[in-house]
């Protein structure tokens, strides 16, 4: 889950205070009376919100058998109740056999005649359904939408027993039950946010619509909820039509980098193959202008899919926050929209939080609408965390860190970092921490704590304009070293680390006329390339993050460097400049173009190659044609890491030579021999590297000659 968004709880302190400065407390029900507490309901206090709202509640007695079933036909009430939080039923407690359990259910706002629920038996109340085709408006002045929504409840004793006894033979003492009402819809809530390169926009003028529809629309509800477990419900769904209603929050010209959208659904399941097409989501249409890096262009049509949720069951009085951070133009076309990938899912039960309403405790509580927050390229961050409490709170921070070039978590020292609010018990916290110096993602957690002790966690994420982490390697080869029996490695003969490369043919060898052979005897200076492999890695001490490197040959393996380097670096950059210009570079058969043009191009996204793909250039013969030596080896060059999570090994196999640009911002970020940064290690020594377009001079070189180091640009991940 990436955040819960608990916007419903911040809402409802007002209420919840206001209903204490009224003093509203329950009369006490005088010997024949039947007294229903509905205070621990979604109706909590005099709330006027829609989602909150009771406006009238039928109620259902049924005797129960030996077993303790609901048996027989219902007694049954209508009560219009305008959000009272109690109820008085019309039947007395005299007219209930002395001694007997009941069960009582309660149904609340439903559209149901009320002559259809005259005598209704336990069976037929438990199969019925009510339907409503605009449910994912609910609350709106909106022809044949629901104005309220349908909730259940099952009254219980003060013990907590839904079996009650409405007359236990002394008329001296009170019956008074308790019931809380939960909707039988699920609320959605989801937040796009335009990435870097996106700015939404009203483009009207050019066919642009901002808008949504719901596809399978679930629309149908048992009016109760032990009807059917949600997991086994296959709802009756329909696709809406298109509109831009109040709870579709589009604004271009106020927030050009954020949309929001409520939607209400009934429960819905769809796992089962044969029923996959009644899968509920939201398709929507964002005008916007997007910059691919070589201009702006406006695309008026952009329609996407969301899913409402990622586990195939939609479930009552749930509450769902989808969070997505849209990165690229969507489909033209409405009918096939574009998967938006990732999106972030987070549930929570649609409640609000149990603050005592009456008496002479103290309400006491403590909401923050976040569990985590991003900052980018910013110093402060004062509009998007916001809080609610029943007392001041204070904020402390835990655990400032980023990780280092070499992988391993390090303390941030010397950085002020600070959570503030007005001093109020409600509002915005302003986050206030300098934007990182060192290209590195810094990690931190702020505590926030009020006078009652109740404590709440936001983890903050916060990005510099370019930042940069590693990935650790695990081995190197090259694509075209082949197995004994002329087929790649990877195969069944010959799966490079794995097998120890013991039927790889390992070097790669130049000759003068630029071809190249290979060979399979153990390392020798007559070897160009030669595979390695990173044999284990310090874990801790002075070299922690570092490496044992070995190099594999046909007939085994020797030490290569120890300790050593591993590590692939991942370079993003988030704004052009007056020294290149950023974009994809332009790729020619293969090869990174050796153009003018190209040389000042820099992916914005980009990955180094580890030292696990050093190459012994002086055995390049002297009238070797070496940019084509480079590029060609760069065509060739393989690259694997573990993936932390599942340990599968991923073959990168999508390497070039950098262009002179992208050269010199390696440069400009490694440090140097001396002044060690600490987001990349000093990675490029040689007194020149080969470029796409010739070699670029390094001006932080500790040594002579000139040397090769691939990147890949990052978009996706290879397989």
């Amino acid at each position: 889950m990436k955040r819960i968004v608990n916007l419903l709880a911040i809402a409802a302190v007002t209420v919840l205070l206001h209903s204490c400065q009224e003093q509203e407390y329950f009369e006490v029900p005088m010997n024949e009376e039947i007294v229903l507490d509905l205070s621990a309901s979604a109706t909590r206090a005099a709330s006027t919100s829609n989602e909150e709202y009771v406006d009238h509640i039928d109620v259902f007695i049924f005797e129960e058998d030996a077993s303790g079933n609901p048996v027989g036909n219902a007694r049954h009430e209508r009560h219009q109740v305008n959000n009272s939080r109690q109820l008085t039923l019309n039947a007395k407690r005299s007219s209930f056999d002395t001694g007997k359990d009941y069960r009582m259910y309660l149904i609340a706002n439903s559209s149901i005649a009320e002559s259809d629920f005259t005598d209704i038996a336990y069976g037929t109340l438990l199969t019925t359904k009510q339907e409503d085709l605009k449910v994912h408006l609910t609350g709106l002045a909106i022809e044949g939408t629901p104005k309220y929504f349908l909730m259940d409840a099952v009254a219980k004793d003060n013990k907590g027993n839904s079996s009650v006894k409405l007359n236990n033979g002394n008329l001296a003492d009170n019956t008074m039950l308790s019931a809380e009402l939960r909707r039988a819809a699920a609320k959605v809530q989801v937040t796009v946010t335009a990435a870097d390169n996106i700015v939404f926009k009203d483009l009207s003028a050019i066919g642009g619509y901002a808008g949504y529809y719901v596809r399978n629309l679930s629309c149908d509800a048992f009016l109760l909820a032990e009807a059917k477990d949600d997991e086994d419900i296959e709802a009756k769904v329909i696709t809406t039509s298109e509109t831009n209603s109040g709870y579709f929050v589009w604004q271009p010209g106020t927030d050009s980098k954020k949309v929001t959208l409520t939607v209400y659904a009934y429960p819905n399941h769809w796992s089962n193959s044969s029923i996959l097409e009644h899968e509920t989501s939201i398709v929507v249409n964002l005008p916007m202008s997007y910059n691919d890096g070589s201009g702006v262009k406006d695309y008026p049509g952009n329609w996407y899919k969301i899913p409402m949720t990622n586990d195939q069951t939609l479930r009552r009085n749930h509450y769902y926050a989808v969070d997505i951070t849209l990165d690229r133009p969507g489909a033209n076309e409405m009918n096939e929209p574009e998967t938006v990938d990732p999106i972030y899912y987070a549930v929570e039960d649609w409640v609000q939080q149990d603050i005592n309403v009456g008496g002479e405790d103290k309400p006491a509580y403590l909401m923050v609408n976040r569990t985590e927050l991003e900052m980018h390229n910013t110093d402060i961050d004062a509009t998007t965390l916001e809080f609610a409490s029943s007392s001041p709170v204070t904020i402390t921070v835990k655990d400032a860190y980023y990780y280092n070039k070499f992988g391993v978590k390090t303390t941030v020292t010397g950085v002020s970092i600070s959570g503030t609010t007005d001093g109020g018990i409600g509002g915005n916290i302003t986050v206030n921490s300098p934007n990182p110096t060192n290209n590195t993602i810094r990690y931190f957690t702020l505590v926030v704590v009020n006078e009652q002790g109740i404590s709440k966690e936001v983890t903050v994420e916060q990005y510099p304009l370019v930042y940069i982490t590693n990935i650790q390697s695990y081995y190197s080869y090259r694509s075209d070293f082949l197995s004994s029996s002329g087929s790649p490695d990877g195969t069944a003969t010959g799966n490079h680390y794995e097998d120890r490369g013991d039927y790889s043919r390992f070097a790669v060898n130049y000759s003068n006329n630029g071809t190249h052979t290979y060979s399979g005897g153990r390392y020798s200076d007559s070897g160009f390339f030669v595979s390695k492999f990173v044999n284990g890695t310090y874990e801790s001490g002075y070299n922690q993050g570092l490496s044992n490197v070995d190099f594999y040959t046909r007939n085994g393996r020797g030490n290569f460097n120890d300790p050593y380097n591993a590590r692939m670096y991942h370079i993003r950059i988030t704004a052009t400049s007056g020294d290149y210009i950023l974009g994809r570079p332009k790729i020619t058969n293969g090869v990174t173009d050796p153009g003018e043009d190209n040389a000042r191009m820099v992916s914005p996204s980009f990955m180094i190659a580890s030292r696990l793909g050093t190459l012994t250039t002086s055995m390049i013969p002297n009238n070797a044609n070496l940019l084509k030596v480079y590029s060609e080896h760069a065509k060739q060059y393989v690259e694997v890491y573990k993936d932390p999570e599942t340990g599968k090994t991923i073959h990168l196999s999508d390497w070039r030579l950098p262009t002179e640009a992208e050269l010199e911002i390696i440069y400009q970020f490694q440090g140097t021999e001396n002044q060690r940064a600490d987001a990349i290690d000093y990675l490029l020594n040689a007194g020149a590297y080969y470029s796409a377009s010739g070699p670029v001079e390094n001006p932080k070189s500790d040594m002579t000659g000139t040397s090769v180091r691939c990147i890949r640009d990052v978009y996706e991940v290879a397989e």
